[in-house]
This record gives structure tokens, C-alpha cells and sequence, in this order.
């Protein structure tokens, strides 16, 4: 917990932890800071399918991680694709997404701040609740890690 590595530090999570939906939203992150929407995107759609996560969940998801190519915004820190433990910076997106799903957006705003000016901060905040009424949608919660979100905040 909280070593740190050359791709930032850890939150106290495996990937192998987490919700298959969980999953395929931390591939999503991952699969879009490597190689943007278009390169992606196959790897995505495959882990929304396996997790049964609609389609139609990638428009708002990469709504959310469009805000993070803004010029001069910060940049949550993500591990590799083939990494199999989950980064601080992840899993405070993660359950910065689960909080919109519990009625908590104010908490989503804070995490999201951190790296987000105020008009891309709107903008991703609106993404994150549409993808959690579509997984809603589908009966899929992820859940509130709080643990994680404590290590992330401790961190700045």
C-alpha cells in the first residue's frame, strides 16, 4: 500500500479485486491514455462486452477521459494496460464514478478537480453521471472503495 513504482503509487488494489464492470472501465482508462479513442476503442468494446457493460457507456467514458487531453490540464496518473495492480490515481476515478452512482457527485467533483480546470470539470462531471445512469440502466453498481479515495486525497 502506497509503494511507489515508476508509474505512480498504489492503491491497495489488484485488478483481480475489483467488478468485472470495474474492470472494463479501469481497461477504458487505461486503453485511452495509451492510445486514444480510435486505437482503444477494440479493447474497450471487448472488456464492456465481457463485463456487461452496454455500448452505449463508451460515448459518456470517453466524454470523461476527453476532458483530460484539454491543453495544460493534469493528468490522473495510469499504469499500463498489462499492469496488474491498480494505481491511487485510478482507483479514486473509479470511485469517483461509484459516488455519481450513489447520489454523491460533490464527491466526484472533488476528485475530478484535482486535475480538471472549472469548464472541462463540468463537462466530465456531466459525462460521469450519464455513464453511471446507463450501468444503472443496467443493474451495474460499482462499488464505493472509500479506502481509496482517502489514500488518493492523503496524497496531494
Amino acid at each position: 500500500m502506497g509503494e511507489m513504482t515508476g508509474e505512480g503509487r498504489l492503491s491497495p488494489w489488484a485488478v483481480g479485486d475489483l467488478t468485472p464492470a470495474e474492470r472494463a472501465v479501469l481497461t477504458g482508462f487505461r486503453q485511452w491514455f495509451r492510445h486514444g479513442t480510435a486505437g482503444g476503442m477494440a479493447a474497450m468494446r471487448a472488456g464492456f462486452d465481457v463485463a456487461g457493460v452496454p455500448s452505449t457507456a463508451l460515448l459518456p467514458l470517453f466524454a470523461l477521459l476527453g476532458c483530460f487531453a484539454v491543453a495544460q490540464v493534469r493528468r490522473p496518473d495510469i499504469r499500463p494496460p498489462s499492469s496488474l495492480r491498480v494505481g491511487a490515481d485510478e482507483m479514486a476515478l473509479l470511485d469517483a464514478l461509484a459516488s455519481v452512482q450513489a447520489g454523491e457527485a460533490d464527491v466526484a467533483v472533488q476528485v475530478l478537480d484535482r486535475w480538471l480546470p472549472m469548464m472541462a470539470l463540468c463537462v466530465a462531471t456531466d459525462a460521469a453521471r450519464e455513464l453511471g445512469r446507463i450501468l444503472d440502466g443496467s443493474c451495474i453498481r460499482l462499488p464505493r472503495r472509500r479506502a481509496a479515495r482517502l489514500i488518493a486525497l492523503a496524497a496531494e
